[in-house]
């Protein structure tokens, strides 16, 4: 292990690293967590909600990165970058594996195709390396978890590190027509094409998306066909054309405000975007703020305008899930993983409705 890595940092994931070592296939079951779930009365219009404005969850050494609405269950999807899971989160604050270690691994973006009865993860052990926890003489692992929706059992785990040295896959969206799933690395710079049924079909990448910091990140697919990128450094968003071709097209869209990151994003069923800002790897000392903003086109994402920008009263958000009862922010603590200083709500992360 690393002595230049914290030793709270190295403690903080020694049980995690313990209960992954059973490597790729380990599939012994995940005890169900404590929790508390805490609700506020909020201002969302929704007159029935079925949610309370603000989840603060107990899970302790969960650390969730990414978040999706199951609308199956009527819950929550949260990944987590110490254990290599996938739980699910109810209304009422309750947490309950889904998806077992798979692989000494952190699981970040995820999103649930309803359609196909599957949910979709990004995983990485860049956090374990980072931690001086997984072997540094092992290749890196990167790849796309595809998991049933009712069991979490496995479908598909798919190599997305095409031999590079630090890949680091971020984020996942779904191509609902298609069975396409498109998976961003913010390590080198690249998006790749994964089949419905679990090969790897094309990368792609362009030099406005590469960067010395953290680069391409939240991605979703826009019913018209194309995609909506965001790039972490810079705050920029991309819309990609032909993602199927071997050849996408790649255009900036014109941001009036363009925030200092931009992390997960979320599309909404009215066409606007919402967007999670925060300064979790801002290098240089650049300082950035944790807040959340709604953009939104009429060109067809040529262009967007900001039509909202909240400071969030959790730090880090990181991503959003929208639901039929409004759009939940995650606050998963990472900043703890990353630096090693403990939170001000220790095991504990909130689902926010913006």
């Amino acid at each position: 292990m690393d002595a230049s890595v914290p030793a709270s940092r190295r403690t903080l994931l020694r049980l995690a690293a313990a209960g992954a070592a059973g490597g790729a296939l380990a599939t012994a079951p995940l005890p169900a967590f404590a929790h508390s779930g805490r609700g506020e009365r909020g201002g969302h219009p929704a007159a029935r909600c079925a949610l309370p404005r603000t989840l603060t969850v107990t899970a302790p050494n969960l650390y969730p990165e990414g978040v999706a609405w199951d609308p199956t269950r009527k819950a929550f999807l949260v990944g987590s970058s110490t254990q290599g899971t996938i739980s699910v989160v109810r209304p009422d604050g309750s947490v309950t594996p889904l998806v077992a270690p798979f692989a000494q691994v952190s699981v970040l973006g995820i999103t649930v195709d309803a359609r196909r009865r599957r949910v979709v993860a990004a995983y990485t052990d860049y956090f374990g390396r980072l931690l001086g926890i997984v072997d540094p003489s092992l290749p890196p692992v990167s790849g796309v978890g595809v998991f049933d929706l009712a069991t979490g059992a496995v479908r598909h785990l798919v190599d997305v590190s095409a031999g590079a040295r630090t890949p680091r896959a971020n984020d996942v969206a779904v191509d609902e027509r298609h069975g396409d799933i498109y998976v961003t690395d913010t390590g080198v710079d690249t998006v790749t094409r994964v089949s419905h049924d679990g090969r790897v079909r094309g990368v792609f990448t362009d030099e406005r998306l590469t960067t010395a910091d953290t680069g391409p990140n939240g991605i979703v697919h826009h019913p018209a066909g194309f995609l909506l990128l965001a790039k972490y450094d810079g705050g920029r968003l991309f819309r990609v054309d032909h993602p199927r071709s071997a050849r996408p097209v790649i255009r900036e869209v014109r941001l009036d405000h363009p925030p200092t990151s931009l992390d997960g994003i979320a599309l909404r069923p009215d066409g606007s975007l919402v967007a999670a800002a925060n300064d979790l790897s801002l290098s240089g000392g650049r300082q950035g703020r944790d807040h959340v903003v709604v953009l939104r086109s009429t060109d067809n994402w040529r262009s967007a305008r900001t039509v909202q920008d909240r400071t969030w009263p959790f730090q880090d958000p990181t991503t959003v899930a929208v639901t039929p009862y409004g759009d939940y922010v995650l606050s998963g603590g990472l900043r703890e993983i990353l630096t090693g200083v403990p939170s001000a709500t220790p095991g504990r992360f909130q689902l926010r409705r913006r």
